[in-house]
């Protein structure tokens, strides 16, 4: 009886390994593949001085090539965090639904010739996505701070802290058990960007207001 117990025990855990869906989480990735695999790059760059807004879309030199062109240089090194999101395609209805994928947070490579790439590709699991079914993705990226920001909720309680996230994705179907893990085909580039303190929008439009009052007044 306790036999029959152990190995019921291990079916099942084996079960849970291969039952969930398995992404390649990295963001350049190239060669030759086999099994409906594509290549990936799209890098992740900074804020850029000049166009502070979000922006999404590949470069000339990305895969798939795009049009899009960025100001800020690509990420690079610990200061900065990614981390995949996502969740099956069946339980996904707003973006608020969308969990972090368990050991996927990393940061960038070091090197110039690695900039905006994360520092080494993972394969992890998605939540509430088995093998071989879609699930929605999404990249998310931030200044850390130092390391003081460590999860997405405390960027979103200061907006002024840099961060930025891709479109999301879901055109592949997950790997698990004999199923090789998919590339994230489909990812596109995308830039971090900062929103400004309440009180710095209030001064500007003050100021827009003072300099209405005085053309009037001079008129």
């Amino acid at each position: 009886m306790k036999k029959v117990f152990l190995i019921a025990s291990a079916l099942l855990c084996t079960y849970g390994v291969f039952g969930q869906g398995t992404v390649v989480f990295n963001n350049r990735v190239t060669g030759t593949f086999s099994g409906g695999q594509a290549a990936v790059i799209a890098p992740i760059y900074g804020v850029d001085p000049n166009d502070n807004r979000p922006k999404t879309g590949n470069t000339a030199a990305g895969i798939p090539a795009g049009s899009t062109t960025y100001g800020g240089a690509g990420l690079m090194g610990t200061g900065f965090t990614i981390q995949l999101w996502g969740i099956g395609s069946a339980s996904y209805h707003t973006d608020l639904d969308l969990q972090v994928v368990p050991g996927s947070t990393s940061s960038f490579r070091t090197t110039t010739s690695g900039a905006g790439l994360i520092l080494a590709g993972l394969t992890v699991g998605v939540s509430g996505a088995p093998a071989d079914s879609t699930a929605v993705l999404q990249v998310r990226a931030w200044d850390n701070k130092g390391g003081t920001i460590t999860s997405w909720d405390q960027v979103l309680l200061n907006p002024t802290i840099a961060h930025g996230q891709s479109g999301n994705i879901t055109s592949f179907p997950l790997g698990g058990g004999t199923t090789q893990p998919p590339n994230m085909v489909g990812l596109q580039s995308f830039q971090l960007f900062t929103v400004p303190e309440p009180s710095t929008i209030a001064l500007g439009l003050a100021g827009g207001l003072g300099l209405l009052f005085l053309r009037r007044r001079n008129k």
